[in-house]
């Protein structure tokens, strides 16, 4: 009897682990976490934020209950599920993070390419980069004191899609 008690507890504990680890939560990490009058989570000073192999890691991280929205007002870094780092000044994104706007626009590629623009967005796997430079980072020749790529490309509106590996400038 012993045994199948024994059985028993471990199925369910098995069973629990493996809803958790496919949980679509969003956890929320920080040196200090409070909430406001309208049930916000403020977290400030080594904030992160995790959900479905996606991490946006800031100094200071607003989740707006109500709208279902992360507002980043300082600069933020997202490491996003194919291994790409985005980073700007400010922005936001949704609860699932599939989309976003943000300013100051840093984008280095797992490929080790790099795009930089004014303004961006991010609409599933698409981003849209406003006054922006794609460039190729891997080939770099030395002019006086700087370090720069053989070659890059500006644009006024850059479309980069991730999935499809595609790259369109206006």
């Amino acid at each position: 009897m012993i045994k199948n008690k024994n059985l028993i507890i471990f199925t369910t504990i098995i069973t629990l682990f493996s809803n958790f680890n496919s949980a679509k939560e969003i956890l929320i990490y920080a040196d200090s976490i409070s909430y406001d009058s309208d049930e916000n989570i403020i977290a400030r000073d080594n904030a992160k934020i995790y959900k479905d192999n996606q991490l946006i890691i800031s100094d200071l991280i607003i989740y707006k209950k109500s709208e279902k929205k992360i507002l980043l007002p300082l600069e933020f870094t997202l490491r996003d599920d194919d291994n790409n780092f985005l980073s700007g000044s400010s922005g936001y994104f949704n609860e699932d993070m599939d989309y976003g706007e943000f300013n100051d626009v840093k984008i280095k590629l797992n490929d080790g390419s790099r795009i930089i623009g004014n303004t961006g967005k991010r609409e599933k796997h698409v981003d849209i980069i406003t006054k922006g430079v794609y460039s190729p980072c891997v080939s770099r020749i030395k002019i006086a004191n700087f370090i720069c790529p053989a070659w890059q490309l500006e644009a006024e509106k850059i479309l980069h899609d991730n999935k499809n590996l595609f790259l369109y400038q206006k």
